[in-house]
């Protein structure tokens, strides 16, 4: 036979309280809130990879057993093999590229439940109709001009079911010139909280460099977003997030947050289809 807890008297309470006498004059302070570098008493614990609060926040919350998704450019398949984590129904993946050139199936293996289709226009004329509850784009449409951005997202909306969310990263260089300007993120910044610390951000340097080395590209300049609409291989196309915001309700989509503001390079919008 078991016997409730004793509930705690009022004099227990207001012990409680009395434990805090004299602590932390000045307030309790664990760290800035709004520096994304901030120091805090979780030391090499207390930072998150951009890439990481992305998922938690536009992929975890929104797929579950019964969601269909559809992924707009996977790539090797590091978003699908996220979005598969939550044990979707099914994903649908459209790429400009074969899933044999981007080794998807060596990094995501083949799975019933992933359809992948390498598309050669902005047509999804692969999809069905009103079948997908959640759509998803990281490193993608920033590839895109505004011009293909507009006509994939016209496409795309018979494709959703009513109420579906969607997760689309854009290229804003009004964003992007802020943060490569902004202190904060100075790659000559090092936190110095404990060796452990300092050896991860100088290998994050020494990686980086590595990934400048291996695919050549201007990202670490400042942006002109007047450039002209030239082709070239990989490059970025200035679509802002304001701006694409206003495609997207003009095409009938409602934007719950023209930023979500995981990323502090570039925008990713978050909107649905009523």
């Amino acid at each position: 036979m078991t016997t409730s807890p004793e509930l705690p008297t009022t004099d227990d309470l207001q012990s409680q309280l009395h434990q805090f006498d004299g602590l932390w004059r000045g307030g309790y302070y664990e760290g800035d809130p709004l520096d994304p570098l901030s120091a805090s008493s979780y030391q090499s614990i207390g930072y998150m990879s951009v890439l990481h609060a992305t998922y938690l926040c536009c992929v975890k919350p929104f797929v579950d057993s019964s969601t269909t998704a559809l992924e707009i450019g996977p790539g090797r398949g590091a978003w699908t093999r996220a979005i598969l984590a939550q044990h979707p129904r099914a994903v649908w993946c459209l790429d400009a590229l074969s899933r044999e050139h981007n080794g998807f199936d060596e990094y995501v293996g083949r799975r019933e439940n992933v359809h992948y289709f390498q598309v050669k226009d902005f047509l999804c004329n692969d999809l069905p109709d009103e079948h997908f509850d959640f759509l998803f784009s990281f490193g993608c449409f920033c590839h895109l001009s505004p011009t293909a951005i507009q006509e994939y997202l016209r496409n795309l909306h018979p494709k959703l079911k009513s109420g579906a969310h969607a997760f689309v990263l854009v290229a804003d260089y009004d964003k992007y010139n802020r943060a490569v300007t902004d202190p904060i993120f100075n790659a000559e910044r090092i936190v110095l909280m404990t060796p452990r610390n300092v050896v991860r951000r100088l290998w994050n340097r020494l990686a980086s460099a590595a990934m400048q080395k291996k695919y050549p590209r201007s990202d670490w300049y400042l942006q002109d977003k007047n450039q002209g609409p030239e082709l070239a291989p990989g490059r970025f196309y200035h679509a802002g997030a304001a701006e694409t915001s206003i495609v997207l309700r003009d095409l009938g989509y409602e934007v719950l947050d023209e930023d979500v503001s995981t990323v502090f390079r570039d925008p990713i919008i978050h909107f649905r289809r009523p």
